[in-house]
């Protein structure tokens, strides 16, 4: 079933952070035009740039901008100069999706943010949003560790949080959530407040569609 209504509860649920936590856009794209300002590489369009909101920023840079793997590791180090002082600040989390992560706690329902984003900036952002009392786990690569595939991650999620994939959902706006959640035998859920789309979500797997905020919580909370 594709819609945003689930026949049981879940024991827990795994959030993407980028375009399903947060609003994370003005952000990245500042980062990405400081990099490639700082390297004399032309800009492009922000529906381009728009490929960066998911997958790895080395995997970004390459396809984007058509760069070599070393090329690419350097415009990330540079990338990572702005975001780490300015560009992490400039998101905001979705409205009510802070409501929805107490009120999941609240309920019992353990809740984790797995993000292909380094845990370094993780960990500040959950920090920065008052957040961390809602998380029972922060799941990201380390800062130089380019092993961030969305399968590896959510099992590392299970794995800390005790719990069969059965008894968990992950919940994303793009394709890479919703295959790293099959793949690791989880339900997969697809938002469309985010960045992503309903063909590219149902294409992936996912089980369950949800268009705004209101049917993630009917979905996790059968509210």
């Amino acid at each position: 079933m594709s819609d945003s209504t689930r026949p049981a509860p879940f024991r827990a649920v795994l959030f993407d952070w980028d375009g399903t936590v947060a609003d994370t856009r003005p952000g990245i794209f500042n980062s990405i035009r400081y990099a490639i300002g700082k390297a004399g590489i032309p800009d492009r369009p922000d529906e381009e740039l728009q490929y960066f909101i998911g997958p790895p920023l080395y995997v970004g840079f390459e396809h984007v901008f058509g760069v070599t793997p070393e090329e690419a590791n350097d415009l990330t180090d540079t990338y990572r100069v702005y975001y780490r002082e300015t560009g992490i600040y400039e998101c905001a989390v979705y409205d009510g999706v802070g409501d929805l992560l107490r009120d999941l706690h609240a309920a019992g329902i353990r809740t984790a943010v797995v993000s292909s984003k380094p845990k370094e900036f993780l960990d500040r952002l959950v920090d920065h949003f008052d957040l961390g009392g809602s998380f029972d786990a922060v799941i990201g690569p380390e800062m130089h560790n380019h092993n961030s595939n969305k399968t590896i991650l959510v099992n590392r999620a299970l794995k800390e949080l005790g719990l069969p994939p059965e008894a968990v959902a992950m919940v994303g706006d793009r394709h890479f959530d919703m295959e790293g959640a099959k793949a690791a035998g989880v339900s997969a859920v697809g938002i469309l407040f985010g960045y992503g789309e309903e063909a590219e979500l149902r294409a992936a797997g996912a089980d369950y569609i949800c268009p705004a905020v209101k049917d993630l919580r009917a979905c996790l909370l059968g509210e």
